[in-house]
């Protein structure tokens, strides 16, 4: 069995620490890109089986990159994090095609229920 890819695209240093360090605890591959532009690209080259998608982000917003990525690979699962849980930000999350969704800070457990679900449906 080939390990999975997790590709997180978060552009807080702490948190995207805190995601490198809890995806290799839950035994996956991980890389971060602090833009979504950068790791778009990636993906169109490199393929993933899952993306922890911020939405704050400098260029574009974690909504338009899910929306791009959905458009381009409809079964890659995608969670959306977000500091900001304000009323209405889950919502948008699903409009812009998001498999789930998760309001920070995330607690390792949470994080690695959200992650089994989605990389089982697949």
């Amino acid at each position: 069995m080939t390990t999975k890819r997790i590709i997180s695209i978060e552009d807080n240093t702490a948190s995207a620490e805190y995601l490198n360090i809890a995806i290799d605890m839950l035994g996956f591959e991980h890389k971060n890109f602090d833009n979504a532009k950068e790791g778009i690209a990636f993906i169109e080259t490199n393929g993933a089986d899952l993306v922890l998608m911020d939405v704050q982000l400098p260029e574009m917003d974690g909504y338009e990159a899910t929306r791009i990525l959905k458009s381009k690979f409809p079964h890659l699962p995608v969670i959306i994090q977000t500091a900001y849980a304000m009323k209405g930000d889950k919502e948008k999350a699903f409009e812009s095609g998001c498999d789930d969704y998760v309001a920070k800070p995330i607690s390792l457990k949470i994080l690695k229920e959200k992650i089994i679900a989605q990389i089982e449906k697949n």
